[in-house]
């Protein structure tokens, strides 16, 4: 999904709905209209009502919509991209691990899409399932934390993420926490002060180089207070 569409789809996410409903959600509902963006619309609905819905719940009206998606190859894969922008994109109000997780796990089992194009979800569900709010924060060459630390992903290649550096630098309210920026990929290596710098070889095994660039926050004691978040 292009940056575009996923911000399109994510303003939608934004606009307010109840978390009622959310069973026989797709019940007599075309999957796809002729307008588009009714169709996207109405998922972006249905979206915003599964992460706020109990878990069994959620899961139930999802198996639902994907055993409908079974019969129209077509919007499997329109509804596929759909998914992966509002579950997995951190742009997105709806970003949810364990949604993104039951999303792939049907992607996979139910033989629609063929292994290769089943590949970039299931990379990107092993990189959601790092660094979510409350866990034990992975960052690849660190063992431990002694401080809260905003931890800064940045592209070595990307322009725009050394503007990250800058700016997350004079934001005060990160004034009294530690400053790490990981980078990855390929490129000058960059020298803003007061940061520390790490550029982990494999640092791509935990974090998505294409989101950044992207901080989150780790408390004193290493577990993750705040998750992913664009840096611009």
């Amino acid at each position: 999904m292009n940056h575009s569409a996923v911000v399109f789809l994510c303003l939608a996410l934004l606009t307010g709905c109840q978390a009622s409903g959310i069973r026989g959600f797709w019940n007599d509902v075309p999957l796809l209209e002729k307008d588009l963006s009714v169709s996207e619309d109405r998922f972006a609905r249905f979206a915003e009502q599964a992460v706020s819905a109990p878990e069994e719940e959620a899961f139930a009206a999802m198996d639902a919509l994907f055993d409908k998606l079974k019969q129209d190859t077509v919007a499997y894969y329109v509804y596929s991209e759909w998914m992966d922008g509002a579950f997995y994109s951190p742009l997105s109000p709806c970003h949810n691990a364990v949604l993104y997780d039951k999303v792939v796990d049907r992607m996979v089992t139910d033989g629609i899409l063929s292994t290769d194009e089943c590949e970039p979800f299931l990379r990107r569900r092993e990189w959601i399932l790092y660094n979510r709010e409350g866990a034990k924060a992975t960052v690849p060459g660190i063992s431990d934390f002694d401080a809260r630390t905003l931890v800064l992903v940045l592209d070595l290649s990307c322009p725009s993420c050394r503007e990250a550096l800058q700016k997350l630098a004079e934001d005060p309210q990160w004034n009294d926490a530690k400053k790490l920026a990981v980078g990855l990929g390929y490129g000058p290596r960059p020298s803003v002060p007061g940061w520390d710098y790490l550029f982990p070889e494999n640092g791509d095994v935990v974090f998505d180089i294409h989101l950044s660039p992207f901080y989150f926050v780790v408390a004193a004691d290493g577990t993750v207070e705040r998750g992913y978040a664009l840096a611009l």
